[in-house]
């Protein structure tokens, strides 16, 4: 049974709420879970045990903590690649945190590799995107959910209307909103006023370039730590399944070889007679990959049928950045998330995939993102100078341009990107951005069809 339809069983969520999950589904990605706990539709607690019963497998939530002697017996990249995390271990079994527990092959291949019994036990997509970041050091993209902006319940909605009317300042500081972006870099949120854990430019400078590379090795060991084994918190185990030690294998005896005398010496050999030496080039290391063609722009009339054919939004991304590539140097495109724009695609010159995805930005401070959220209107021009919009052109790896644009782009009413373009740093940006406006109906548009398709089915 799918998720949807084991929440609505459960009566843990309404036909409604699943339809505004599954309208953000298609417009912010993500597993549907991972939009109802966002949506504020559902809570962490109740997913987490759900997955468990669909899948007939052991559940987690919360905050996680992983031992580090699970974590050596693994590759890092795998895990990233693999969507696994190893939770704890004892002489002959592994629990490994996942996602998918069906990925039969994934789980047999690690404990091949390991000798253990590995024990799937599923969590949440959000949960584990913020361990990868942590741990592997994966780039995933940020969402409003890893900074704490879980949207607040209808109730808790009308009672935060009713406090706002009496007190009319309700934002964050700076250094509030430093606290939780740092948080959330590293792998998860912390309440509002929380101590920032680390400085916020040092982090950029030094973690945002470093690629996943093969045979990655922290910079400074994490010292091994005594867990009780096979702990998880909130662990949940379906009614009816049990974990039973299962003992070890019991391997084939290999008769023993008796040894062999060393083989005779070859008889000489006549020198062969002489021929043209042939060269031959030196062996040396593989020769390097080449590089992906960099993405070629699309016309107007081009990028008008791409949005008509799509079927998902990484198309819909794709054919608006190669159009913008064609008059612009560089172009991204942020989703805006209640009170934050976080960062989504990019295109153009510097502009590395690897930092787009580690975009934070805050709304509840004055900022030109802010001004473009209110007005739902474009902005030509020069952007408002902040520890925001600093960090943002620093992920650019480049300085403030003279003049950009930012576009809204709203899907049934809501503002749910932001289109960022500009030309480099200290450069003008031409203020003709007709097409561009244009082409965002055609986004709205796509995306009102992919959300018919996807409740249809």
């Amino acid at each position: 049974m799918r998720l949807g339809e084991l929440l609505l069983q459960e009566n843990l969520i309404t036909p409604e709420a699943l339809e505004d999950a599954l309208e953000s589904q298609v417009v912010h990605g993500g597993r549907l879970g991972t939009n109802l706990v966002e949506l504020g539709l559902l809570s962490e607690q109740e997913l987490a045990r759900v997955l468990g019963k669909q899948h007939n497998v052991a559940s987690a939530s919360g905050e996680m903590v992983p031992d580090p002697r699970a974590l050596e017996l693994v590759d890092i990249n795998d895990a990233d690649e693999k969507d696994f995390l190893p939770m704890r271990m004892d002489a002959t079994r592994m629990s490994v945190a996942v996602i998918n527990p069906e990925d039969i092959a994934t789980l047999d291949a690690l404990a091949f590799k390991t000798g253990k019994r590995v024990v799937p036990v599923v969590i949440p997509e959000f949960r584990m995107n913020q361990l990868q970041r942590r741990y592997c050091k994966a780039f995933r993209a940020m969402r409003a959910i890893d900074m704490n902006a879980v949207r607040p319940s209808r109730a808790q909605q009308e009672a935060e209307k009713a406090a706002a009317a009496e007190k009319s300042e309700d934002l964050i500081s700076e250094e509030e909103f430093q606290s939780l972006y740092a948080q959330a870099l590293t792998g998860g949120g912390a309440p509002v006023g929380a101590e920032p854990v680390l400085d916020l430019v040092e982090m950029v400078e030094e973690e945002a370039p470093a690629p996943i590379v093969e045979g990655y090795v922290p910079e400074a060991p994490v010292a091994p730590v005594e867990l009780p084994p096979l702990e998880l918190p909130d662990l949940i185990v379906p009614e009816g399944l049990v974990l039973e030690d299962a003992p070890p294998p019991v391997l084939p005896q290999v008769p023993a070889v008796p040894p062999v005398a060393p083989p005779r010496p070859p008889p000489p050999v006549a020198p062969p007679h002489p021929v043209a030496s042939v060269r031959t080039r030196p062996q040396g290391p593989a020769a390097p990959v080449a590089p992906e063609p960099p993405p070629t722009p699309l016309t107007f009339a081009e990028a008008q049928a791409e949005l008509s054919r799509s079927s998902d939004r990484e198309q819909v991304a794709t054919t608006v950045l190669r159009f913008a590539l064609g008059k612009w140097k560089r172009s991204l495109l942020l989703s805006v998330q209640g009170s934050f724009v976080t960062g989504w695609r990019g295109m153009g010159k510097g502009v590395r995939e690897a930092a787009v995805k580690r975009i934070g930005i805050s709304l509840q401070g004055p900022s030109t993102f802010r001004l473009v959220r209110d007005t739902r209107s474009h902005y030509v021009g020069p952007v408002r100078r902040d520890a925001a919009s600093g960090l943002f052109y620093k992920l650019l790896s480049g300085d403030y341009p003279t003049t950009a644009v930012i576009l809204p782009l709203l899907v049934r009413g809501k503002l749910v990107h932001m289109l960022y373009v500009d030309n480099g740093p200290g450069q003008l940006t031409p203020p003709d951005v007709g097409e561009l406006l244009i082409l965002s109906q055609g986004v709205g548009r796509s995306y009102e069809a992919m959300i018919k398709r996807r409740k249809s089915a």
